[in-house]
């Protein structure tokens, strides 16, 4: 028993291994693509044209992913993720092409694959995650996103041959790590025996999506305004990028801390917080000089990020017990925080957002961001009370039943011992009370009755059923207490 409770435990400690480093890799070549790491340094560059292609191949390809998985046998989903390696392989490779020939189209085609790719191949690490305890599900999430940023940092270092090399690699050895883990399947429970879904519950998806879905768009949109005017205000693109990245590395630590290693995490007080702070921090916006936007957008990358490995983190717990649901849930959660991107960055491109904005322009959008972050709080809390009501009345429902059923019990029990004993009606109208804890006082209440003649009728009852106290009537109706 012992040697096999040890061995399911190092399966589970490999499995966890597993998942961190693949899971690592896969998302810092992800993020080479999310900051442009090979192409970030050319004059020619255009970062604007290049998300513009990147974000909406990730949310198309994220969608089609949510409503066609259901239609796949799960013997042939392996080869969605496939498909998604491949795609960022060709994405790799063509990203360093456009590098060497300086060419435009090649990047923009590049970002296609790699929004694809992404969509295609990250849905199945979170769904790998499924069997893990809480805690461990929070632990890779953390680890994959500061193992992610780190890992790019370093790349962007590196010569260009090389960073197209050590991408490559890391694809390769992520996809192996991927398939080790579905052939190890889980040490912790068989799937064999789930319930078969179609879609999403629409409980669940309400709870996932409607508030803490809603709110991590909202704040991609806000981050998208942000981020575009820090850019301006940053002393070069390469300086807002690394201002983002380490937003990204604060919100990886935080993460951890808050839900792999503190005690009772609500992710509503996280977003709660999160929101809050980054509102207070835009009032000041109109009125603080362009370094001020750059450390809000420190706050809002972090923030950003924060919320958005907390939805991934709830999509995974939630949908944890069907494989189908949880694929199509991850994959909407995966993409809407970059589609809330594509709109916020647009706006600001659109309205001419950057460091050299006017007064009255700025005071407008932080007004709009109010507003938006604000609505998305009360939205939070106005769900959260009518979720906390509705199951303050189901409590409620099931102990009505409960006492209904007891008292159906009781009165069956007390029928049949009557009928034994050869109790009149009123005689068991006062059995049924008494084997319910009564005493003379309250059946004589009860049923409009002097004291002295309950006492009479209890007598007789005792007679009748063999008993001396109330004790034993109570023992007589429910044997098993």
């Amino acid at each position: 028993m012992g040697t096999a409770s040890r061995s399911d435990e190092n399966r589970g400690n490999r499995q966890l291994v597993l998942a961190s480093t693949g899971f690592s890799l896969l998302y810092a070549v992800c993020v080479s693509f999310f900051y442009f790491t090979p192409l970030a340094a050319r004059p020619d560059f255009s970062a604007q044209a290049f998300d513009n292609v990147l974000n909406p191949a990730m949310f198309l390809t994220g969608v089609a992913l949510a409503l066609l998985v259901k239609h796949v046998p799960a013997k042939r989903q392996a080869i969605i993720p496939a498909i998604g390696y491949l795609s960022l392989a060709a994405a790799v490779a063509l990203l360093f092409a456009a590098g060497v020939a300086q060419s435009s189209p090649l990047s923009l085609a590049a970002a296609v694959l790699a929004g694809a790719g992404m969509s295609l191949a990250a849905p199945f690490y979170f769904a790998s995650l499924a069997d893990f305890g809480t805690r461990s599900i929070a632990l890779v999430c953390g680890i994959m996103s500061l193992a992610g940023m780190a890992l790019d940092m370093a790349w962007a270092l590196l010569p260009p041959m090389a960073l197209l090399a050590l991408q490559l690699a890391a694809l390769v050895a992520s996809a192996l790590c991927l398939v080790q883990l579905s052939r190890e399947g889980s040490p912790e429970r068989d799937r064999s025996d789930d319930p078969k879904t179609d879609g999403l519950a629409r409980r669940d998806l309400l709870n996932t999506f409607l508030v803490p879905g809603l709110g991590t768009f909202a704040l991609s949109i806000v981050y998208g305004i942000i981020d575009a005017a820090a850019a301006g205000a940053a002393a070069s693109p390469d300086a807002a990028w690394a201002i983002s990245k380490v937003g990204g590395i604060v919100a990886a630590v935080a993460f951890t801390l808050y839900f792999a290693v503190g005690r009772q995490s609500s992710t509503t007080l996280l977003f709660n917080v999160v929101f809050g702070a980054l509102a207070t921090g835009i009032l000041f916006l109109p009125f603080l000089p362009g370094n001020y936007t750059v450390a809000l957008n420190i706050f809002a990358a972090t923030g950003w990020k924060l919320v958005m490995l907390s939805l991934f983190y709830l999509v995974v717990i939630t949908y944890a017990h069907d494989r189908t649901r949880l694929l199509a849930a991850i994959a909407l959660a995966y993409v809407l925080p970059r589609l809330g991107l594509f709109i916020g960055l647009n706006i600001a491109l659109v309205l001419h957002i950057d460091a050299g904005a006017d007064f009255v322009r700025t005071t407008a959008v932080a007004f709009f961001l109010l507003y938006l972050i604000l609505m998305v709080v009360w939205l939070v809390n106005a769900h959260e009370r009518r979720r906390a009501l509705g199951e303050a009345q189901a409590a409620r429902e099931r102990l009505d039943r409960f006492a209904h059923s007891q008292e159906d019990f009781h009165r069956a029990r007390c029928t049949e011992l009557a009928a034994e004993h050869g109790l009149t009606n009123r005689e068991t109208d006062i059995l049924l009370l008494l084997a319910q804890g009564r005493d003379a006082q309250f059946v004589s209440d009860a049923l409009y009755l002097s004291r002295n003649t309950v006492k009479s009728y209890q007598k007789s009852i005792y007679a009748k059923l063999g008993v001396h106290s109330k004790q034993e009537i109570i023992e007589l109706v429910v044997p098993s207490l």
